[in-house]
């Protein structure tokens, strides 16, 4: 991982969310990218011309320029990328659409965690919905409270499907770079573990792993907290697979629920990354 993209509405979680990535790419040794999306409020005036919205629309991209300048003064000269202003409405699109034509390796962002209100947590939030639109790299969501004490151990969430494979690779050679180890864990909320199919299923996965765990819980969440506490984790790592709707939307909602929930750091990947 060479290039990370992060996007930031320079709000507190933002900036507690660069700290936290300027640490990692010091360690990756990659370089950052900041971006803003950033839109006019719709004013409808007589004699407005195009000429004139041109001019604001170049009027605002010079302030957003200032303020991701001033926002990254901090940031080590090495590490420290250039400022890309976009002008655009829907926010988890630019950034895919940025992220992949720049070719980066991995999108880094903040989020509110529990702090989120009802309305947040019913129709989603940036970076929950970065995190279901951006499919060609990695994306790190970093809670408002994390504070970096470096990454040395990693809760992969697994259902022991053999299409695991690229993501967990990847996960993998980037857990080498960091020198962490990973931890492959499974929460199982039926209590029929050991059946054929399970053993199947495990018999075809492709990671000789050592360390390896399935939790019984009647909730997911639940069974996550207790693992990520117990093992004092740094960092989850979940992919959300190309598989049948009714899939897709299970992992995609478990997802945004993790996001919203964890107070670690989530990494997701996605099945047609390219990473």
């Amino acid at each position: 991982m060479k290039k990370i993209l992060f996007p930031t509405d320079f709000s507190e979680g933002a900036e507690n969310a660069l700290k936290y990535t300027v640490e990692l790419a010091k360690r990756i040794e990659a370089r950052i990218d900041v971006t803003h999306i950033f839109n006019l409020p719709f004013i409808e005036t007589p004699g407005m011309t195009s000429a004139m919205l041109e001019k604001m629309i170049s009027d605002k991209k010079d302030f957003v320029v200032q303020k991701l300048e001033a926002f990254v003064d901090a940031v080590p000269d090495k590490i420290k990328g250039r400022p890309i202003p976009v002008y655009g409405v829907f926010i988890p699109e630019e950034i895919h659409d940025l992220a992949e034509e720049g070719k980066y390796d991995l999108v880094a962002m903040g989020t509110l965690g529990e702090h989120h209100t009802q309305f947040e947590k019913i129709v989603g939030s940036v970076t929950t919905n970065t995190l279901m639109h951006v499919k060609c790299c990695p994306v790190l969501a970093i809670p408002v409270n994390s504070k970096w004490k470096g990454i040395e151990r990693i809760a992969y969430a697994t259902d022991f499907n053999p299409k695991d494979e690229v993501a967990a690779s990847k996960l993998l050679d980037f857990a080498v770079t960091l020198g962490a180890r990973v931890h492959f864990v499974h929460v199982e909320t039926q209590p029929n573990i050991g059946e054929e199919e399970d053993t199947i299923l495990l018999e075809n996965y492709p990671f000789d792993f050592t360390d390896f765990a399935v939790i019984n819980s009647p909730d997911l969440i639940t069974g996550f907290d207790r693992y990520l506490n117990e093992k004092k984790i740094d960092l989850l790592a979940m992919f959300i697979p190309k598989r049948r709707l009714w899939e897709r939307l299970f992992h995609s909602s478990f997802t945004k629920k993790m996001a919203f929930h964890s107070k670690i750091p989530l990494i997701v990947f996605h099945a047609n990354n390219n990473t």
